[in-house]
């Protein structure tokens, strides 16, 4: 059996920013302040970093928890509103693989991102690919800050739930670097994808076991997996 952990924003579907917009949002809401993100990175980290980074940069002190969860709560509250008002897509091919695996015993396809499960859901409901993940099995960013973390929670759910899968059969796919650390700490293959803001050259730097400039057809990426 093989399991496939995907990351979300620009790996599965790219929402115009709309999580960026909805942050803007919970930040004039909370802070009653703008915030401009050109001061920060937020592709491929967590939405509680980017929560804790917004809020060291406009307050000019260390944030305690709370404050970085209310500030998550509130982004939370409006994405679903930003989601229905920009216009995303998928990325090629993206669909295609998922139905062409959801259905088979041999494969199983997870989600290891740095959303929270809230906001995972919300983005993968408005694009129509929520039923092809098993959420209970997956790895979100509640509560963590870097995504190592995250890919710690992710093996953990993979020797409870998938006792007898090695680690040479889990798969980590994303587009930034920070996918391909995460992948790597748990000793699983990386897939790389360009179709984020990284370019194909930048992610082959980090030697992921396999880079992309976007996914094939589903006949091929189930080919180059029993490689």
């Amino acid at each position: 059996m093989k399991i496939l952990f995907w990351d979300i924003d620009g790996t599965l579907l790219k929402t115009a920013k709309a999580g960026l917009y909805a942050f803007e949002e919970a930040i004039e809401t909370t802070l009653h302040t703008p915030f401009d993100f050109k001061n920060i990175k937020t592709a491929g980290m967590t939405d509680y970093y980017i929560s804790h980074q917004v809020l060291l940069l406009a307050t000019g002190r260390e944030p305690p928890v709370h404050e970085v969860c209310n500030l998550i709560k509130s982004y939370e509250k409006v994405l679903p509103s930003h989601l229905a008002a920009r216009r995303g897509h998928l990325t090629p091919s993206v669909k295609d693989i998922l139905s062409y695996l959801h259905h088979r015993q041999d494969y199983a396809s997870l989600l290891l991102t740095g959303n929270t499960e809230f906001g995972a859901k919300a983005k993968l409901s408005h694009y129509g690919l929520d039923g092809f993940f098993n959420f209970s099995s997956s790895a979100f960013c509640d509560n963590c800050f870097n995504r190592t973390e995250i890919s710690s929670r992710a093996l953990a759910m993979v020797k409870k739930n998938y006792p007898h899968v090695a680690l040479n059969q889990i798969y980590v796919i994303g587009d930034t670097p920070n996918d391909i650390d995460c992948g790597k700490a748990i000793g699983a293959r990386t897939i790389a994808v360009a179709t984020g803001m990284y370019s194909l050259e930048e992610l082959q730097a980090h030697s992921p076991w396999w880079a992309v400039a976007s996914l094939p057809t589903p006949i091929e990426f189930e080919e180059y997996l029993q490689e």
